[in-house]
């Protein structure tokens, strides 16, 4: 994988969605992770992902390309049909921890979905556990 910041036109789309929704780490804490991006092509139902990894701790956080472009909003397209008929709700962004990167507490959660809320509030709790103020892990 060649993870990399995406500056400029190309890549703005997934660079500009995880520097704005996810600011801080959810598998670090740092409220800087600097994000670089890769995209992984396979061919499951949910299509390719964006891959996006944390510069501290080398953690990686995964979705499907039609949720961060915004294609999954709506039922009328066949990759948002398909995300209902999955059971999730569209317009909700979905991510997964895809590596848990120098992050040992969290290697049980690889693999497991959490919605964008979710993401953010375990940066919360890892950013106040790493203060010392006590966290959550879920």
């Amino acid at each position: 994988m060649a993870f990399k910041r995406m500056e400029g036109f190309v890549g703005s789309v997934p660079q500009g969605f995880i520097d704005s929704r996810v600011k801080i780490c959810p598998l670090c804490g740092t409220t800087n992770p600097h994000w670089a991006i890769d995209q992984k092509m396979q061919l499951k139902m949910e299509g390719n992902l964006y891959l996006f990894q944390c510069e501290r701790c080398k953690g990686i956080l995964s979705s499907p390309v039609p949720d961060v472009t915004g294609y999954n909003n709506t039922i009328l397209t066949t990759t948002g049909l398909l995300k209902r008929m999955s059971g999730k709700k569209n317009g909700v962004i979905y991510l997964r921890i895809f590596d848990a990167g120098s992050n040992d507490k969290m290697r049980s959660l690889v693999g497991k979905e959490f919605t964008l809320e979710e993401i953010n509030q375990m940066g919360i709790e890892e950013k106040d556990s790493d203060s010392g103020s006590g966290g959550k892990y879920y």
